[in-house]
């Protein structure tokens, strides 16, 4: 901006709408009122530079302006179509018919992040928990591994099953990753016995068929195998966030157990097994999302009989 100092890179350029222009002259914008308030020397700036500054301002703030108004308009867009279906007494879109009556299922929710992950109706809410209903017919690739450490056993059949979707199955097939990681929690009868933990994939479902699973490929290792939810089941699941160990995942199934107590929903002696959710990679610190399940007793999940 100053004709005696020449910068060693070109003046700011406003009219290029790039990341990179935008924050240059940004920089350039606020370098530039400093030195003007330092030396007082604004009487020695070209009538094009001030013209460049000016326009360096606007683009600062259109470029906000407009980042603001595209992350609206979508929202907007939704809620206008969203009344005027109201107005005309049409149904919403989300639960519009299939043709046989039956509503589509509703969108995934925000802790699938982007994932197939299984679908399911929320029935009922409390401050601690929530009712919710699965359907029949799930598949999950699944391994259980035998310890006293839930840690160590879960990282163990992690690995196990992420052998398989890397190609480690008879068609040598890449399988995409989804949510939850589930793990079944048969915990040992004693303090010093082993606890059968089951870990599992969801299997995902055919690409643009959300609801239909794809027929998964045989695993080569002996330990993984296919299992089906057999029933649809009711599931009161409790979340919470941060990363899971065994000592939050204990705490918040006591928690969930004695809040069943208090609702009439069975008791802790009646319940010999119960579920971890996770949704979230061991690299995503932020918002994470854990599960602790428990399920009706009726309508548990079997695995399959041993050959």
């Amino acid at each position: 901006f100053i004709a005696s100092k020449p910068k060693r890179r070109q003046p700011c350029r406003c009219g290029e709408h790039t990341r990179s222009t935008r924050t240059y002259c940004t920089a350039q914008t606020l370098q530039l009122g400093r030195g003007l308030e330092a030396t007082n020397m604004g009487h020695s700036l070209r009538s094009t530079s001030a013209v460049t500054l000016v326009v360096c301002l606007a683009l600062v703030v259109s470029s906000s302006a407009a980042r603001v108004i595209s992350d609206k308009r979508q929202s907007l867009f939704q809620l206008a179509r969203g009344k005027f279906s109201a107005t005309l007494g049409l149904a919403p879109s989300s639960s519009s018919d299939d043709g046989g009556g039956a509503p589509k299922p509703a969108p995934p929710p925000w802790f699938c992040h982007g994932i197939d992950c299984p679908q399911f109706r929320t029935v009922a809410t409390t401050e601690v928990y929530e009712t919710r209903a699965y359907p029949a017919g799930l598949i999950w690739t699944s391994t259980t591994v035998t310890g006293l450490e839930y840690d160590k056993a879960v990282s163990k059949g992690f690995m196990r099953l992420f052998h398989y979707i890397s190609g480690g199955n008879v068609d040598k097939a890449k399988v995409p990753m989804t949510a939850p990681v589930r793990v079944r929690v048969m915990p040992g009868a004693g303090p010093f016995c082993e606890s059968n933990f089951t870990i599992s994939f969801f299997v995902p479902f055919v690409p643009g068929q959300p609801g239909v699973q794809i027929d998964p490929p045989a695993p080569t290792d002996p330990e993984v195998f296919t299992e089906t939810d057999p029933s649809a089941f009711t599931a009161y699941v409790r979340s919470f966030s941060g990363y899971a160990n065994e000592a939050t995942l204990i705490s918040n199934a006591a928690t969930l157990v004695s809040a069943l107590e208090a609702d009439g929903k069975g008791s802790a002696k009646d319940r010999d097994h119960f579920f971890f959710a996770g949704y979230d990679a061991p690299f995503s610190p932020l918002h994470r999302h854990n599960e602790v399940w428990y399920t009706h007793a009726e309508k548990e999940v079997v695995a399959p009989a041993a050959a």
